[in-house]
Formats: C-alpha cells, structure tokens, sequence
C-alpha cells in the first residue's frame, strides 16, 4: 500500500463520504475502486455492457411503446413547461 494525502473541495468530500457509506465508511475502498473502475478496458465495458442487453432492448421497447401510445411529452414542450 502506498499513502497519499489529497485535498478535496467541499462538494467532492460530500460525494466521498456519500459513497464510503456504502463501503463501510472506507473512503479509501472507495477511492481505489473508482481508479480500478476508470482503468476498465473497452472490452470489460462490452462485457458488461452485453450483459445488460436483455434489459436494454425491454426499455427500448417499453419506450417505443410509450411513443407509439402518445404517452410521452415532446422535450420542446417539457422545456417550454419548464421556462427553458
């Protein structure tokens, strides 16, 4: 193991402490899996990303569904709800 000292701002100490809560208070399992996780290589993210397809393709026909069924708010009128 090697030792760091690093400084955060605020809003990044906020988001660490969220995220070691779910890893026993550990910020640093959670720092040394998110450096683990950016260094996944293209084809580890195909894997995963193979894994999901079954999922994917539900939600994509879920939403073509929606559309079809006029379920859906076109975005131009969502923003103009909105005040954008």
């Amino acid at each position: 193991m090697v030792r760091r000292e690093i400084v955060l701002d605020e809003e990044s100490n906020e988001v660490l402490e969220s995220l070691a809560e779910d890893h026993q208070g550990d910020a640093s399992l959670v720092i040394r899996e998110l450096l683990r996780m950016h260094g996944l290589p293209e084809s580890d993210l195909d894997t995963i990303e193979e894994s999901q397809a079954e999922e994917l393709r539900r939600q994509k026909e879920r939403s073509e569904r929606e559309f079809q069924e006029g379920n859906v708010v076109p975005w131009s009128e969502l923003k103009r709800e909105c005040g954008l």
